[in-house]
């Protein structure tokens, strides 16, 4: 590393505190979509009375509506002046949309399959994710504002995807220990009312935390008070660069097809546990929480991976592990240890879980990374600072693929013969439930394959970046030189 660029990374540290203060903030965003990826779907079929495919159509539609609303809102952050900054207004509008929605969405009244229940529903969930979006959006965005350094931005991201797995784990924990405890919990209203009180706590708490931890450290950076040039294109403009761009598109792609992959999976985990893997209610939260265990472990490992190799190999190794982890589980399980559930088969299950969730941080930190990284190569492109539209352009793929996903799995739900009535338990013929599982595992295996490509084709390296911020403080040092002479 060259002494101009030991400089800049030593002037990119950030304390500790404010990456454990703005790292709990990214519990908003994970809880909230955790409970809508993992009990959904569930609920709109077992206890609201929708069937599989109109409940997949009424979570595409609300993440389409939201994937639509990211660039506005990503484009709006990014060209907003205030006292507090481009981010802490929308984070703060945020929260109370969330925390209402939560609690409305599992509150429905039981209209079951008619229009106005449909309505209701969609409206809700909505609201939900575009509650999710006004923090969630600006708050990565902080990413790429807090430090330009390669190294470091890595590092804020890991205390990101710690605070993540704490709050997922406060969700999971009371859901699966206590307020889904039973099988008969499954098809009760007040259960989900529960969790929709349970998803508001936790939001609210860990998003003032970060709020009112950071807004000093935000307010006083520089790229929150940038010179008007900066941010001086339309969101047409920006899009238009964004489309001109290979590293984004290399990194819009990849997103794409591990979201709609994940998406799927996720939205199809309570199904393959009850159904395939035969789980009684009392043992679902062993996977569940085997993929917590995978997401903490997977920190510690993610973070040596990156000291020593670029981001986009740790990517690349990480789809290969994923893909060979969930078709191995599946086939060993069920050619040599049927009939399930049996503790053999729980134990596969368990390791599937934890290693999918050790590659799922090492896919959030290395990604995260990368498009902060990416941010800076189009300032020097384009001459633009986009970061909240460049975040939400990948988020839009990433929710638009989770709604893919979601009504991916409604279709496949109605095509095994999934058979659902108002209250009571959805049943699935055993052959049905055999396909459930070999589709769940072993086709989704083969999904995230499609990855590679486009992990291959991103050249953005450690080095190369070292040189584009080498470039862009020599160009903003002319340019407050030119401004001073004038």
């Amino acid at each position: 590393m060259s002494q101009e660029g030991q400089k800049l990374e030593r002037s990119q540290r950030i304390p500790i505190r404010t990456k454990l203060l703005f790292g709990s903030g990214q519990g908003v965003e994970v809880s909230a979509t955790f409970v809508a990826n993992t009990f959904l779907l569930f609920y709109l079929t077992n206890v609201a009375g929708f069937s599989p495919a109109m409940a997949g159509l009424i979570i595409f539609l609300s993440l389409v509506v939201d994937a639509i609303a990211d660039p506005c809102i990503g484009s709006l952050s990014d060209r907003t002046r205030s006292k507090w900054g481009r981010r802490l207004p929308y984070m703060i509008a945020g929260l109370p949309l969330v925390c209402a929605a939560s609690i409305g969405l599992f509150a429905l009244p039981l209209f079951g399959g008619t229009f106005a229940g449909m309505a209701l529903a969609l409206s809700l969930n909505i609201a939900l994710r575009i509650g999710t979006s006004l923090f969630a959006l600006p708050y990565a965005a902080l990413t790429a504002e807090l430090t330009s350094d390669y190294d470091e931005r890595s590092s804020v991201t890991v205390y990101r995807m710690i605070f993540g797995f704490v709050g997922t784990v406060l969700t999971i924990a009371p859901a699966f220990g206590y307020i889904f405890a039973t099988q008969a919990a499954y098809s009760s209203r007040t259960a989900y009312l529960l969790l929709g009180l349970l998803l508001s706590s936790v939001v609210l708490v860990m998003g003032l935390i970060c709020i009112l931890g950071v807004r000093r450290a935000v307010r006083t950076s520089p790229m929150e008070h940038l010179p008007r040039a900066a941010t001086s294109k339309s969101m047409l403009a920006d899009l238009r660069d964004l489309a001109r761009n290979p590293t984004f598109l290399f990194l819009f792609c990849a997103s794409l097809i591990a979201l709609t992959t994940a998406g799927s999976m996720n939205a199809l985990n309570l199904y393959a546990y009850s159904y395939f893997w035969k789980l009684p209610a009392s043992l679902n939260q062993i996977p569940l929480l085997s993929f917590q265990a995978g997401l903490l472990l997977g920190i510690p490992a993610t973070a040596m991976l990156l000291k020593w190799r670029e981001k986009r190999e740790v990517v690349i190794l990480g789809v290969w592990i994923i893909a060979l982890s969930q078709i191995t589980a599946v086939l060993i399980a069920y050619f040599f240890f049927r009939p399930f559930p049996n503790t053999i088969a729980i134990i596969i299950l368990s390791v599937a879980s934890a290693i999918f969730g050790a590659c799922n941080s090492l896919f959030f930190i290395a990604f995260t990374s990368q498009i902060a990284d990416a941010v800076d190569e189009h300032e020097l492109k384009f001459s633009q600072r986009c970061e909240a539209l460049f975040f939400s352009s990948l988020v839009f793929a990433a929710k638009a693929a989770t709604g893919i996903g979601s009504l991916i799995a409604g279709m496949i739900l109605t095509l095994v013969g999934l058979k659902t009535s108002t209250g009571s338990v959805a049943q699935l013929p055993e052959d049905s439930a055999t396909l459930l599982g070999l589709i769940w595992g072993g086709g989704h295996a083969i999904a995230f394959c499609f990855i590679l490509p486009f992990a291959f084709g991103n050249r953005l390296s450690r080095r190369r970046h070292e040189q584009i911020l080498q470039t862009l403080a020599r160009r903003r040092s002319g340019t407050q030189d030119m401004a001073a002479a004038a």
